[in-house]
């Protein structure tokens, strides 16, 4: 692990300057940090605040820079205005990080940086993973994949740097809760958003409501299943008045991806 850090400090001096791409996720947060860490104020750190993200997200994104003093800014738009992005096709994080980059490299010009970095580990890799396509469009570098670094070695570089969500979940953006093919709106995006905090709220870690118009489906960690079951009556009421017509927990359990199932590249 020493030996990796010492590259991915070196590969991010060499850059001089850059942008880094930041969403609060502990993989952009290592790169954030390190950045700042060899860089100083050449790092300029950047979250993108859209309404696919969660508050307590860019909350926390906000207290990380803070606490450490990052060279941070934000910026703001709406992804739902993305028309291929809101038809919600399978492809949809390439039209999702399409934006993104685009956005970045505008004020990259503007400041003349000439990197942006991302917070893509080796296992991502593996996955399916459309804004990949994106980011070798938009030349963006990946310097977690370049020292070959997994999700295992970024949280154990995150306890080392002791930054706090060294064990933080893994929060892809809440259009992932949703079918491909389904239209994304704003209403839904605040269904599953509400829902999900009241579950996590009760003690819950791994949480997604897979939303299919008026079902919620509910995936927690598997052997958390049962104590889900046991709050089902009090989990029912509030997700209806939250406005689904159908509550329904997942036998099997929270599983990364699983609306990805079936779709091959």
């Amino acid at each position: 692990m020493t030996e990796k850090l010492q590259q991915l400090e070196e590969i991010i001096r060499k850059y001089g300057r850059v942008i880094v791409g930041y969403s609060g996720g502990v993989d952009s947060t290592l790169v954030a940090f390190v950045a700042h860490r060899v860089l100083g104020t050449n790092a300029l750190i950047i979250l993108a605040r859209t309404e696919t993200i969660t508050q307590e997200d860019v909350e926390l994104a906000r207290r990380i820079a803070l606490e450490h003093q990052f060279n941070y800014r934000e910026i703001a738009y709406n992804e739902l205005e993305i028309e291929q992005y809101a038809a919600n096709p399978v492809n949809r994080c390439y039209f999702c990080k399409q934006e993104l980059y685009a956005r970045l490299k505008v004020l990259a010009e503007e400041e003349k940086i000439p990197f942006i970095l991302d917070g893509a580990n080796l296992d991502d890799i593996g996955d399916y993973r459309p804004g990949r396509t994106a980011a070798k469009e938009s030349s963006v570098r990946s310097p977690l994949i370049e020292v070959s670094m997994t999700k295992q070695d970024v949280r154990a570089a995150a306890k080392f740097y002791g930054l706090p969500n060294a064990d933080k979940p893994a929060a892809p953006c809440l259009s992932s809760r949703i079918p491909y093919g389904t239209h994304i709106d704003r209403k839904s995006l605040e269904q599953i958003a509400l829902a999900e905090k009241f579950i996590r709220g009760k003690g819950f870690t791994n949480v997604r409501v897979r939303h299919f118009q008026t079902t919620a489906k509910i995936e927690v960690d598997a052997s958390a299943v049962g104590k889900l079951k046991r709050m089902n009556d009090e989990v029912q009421t509030h997700l209806k008045d939250l406005g689904y017509a159908e509550v329904i927990i997942d036998e099997e359990g929270f599983r990364s991806g699983k609306l990805n199932k079936g779709i091959t590249k």
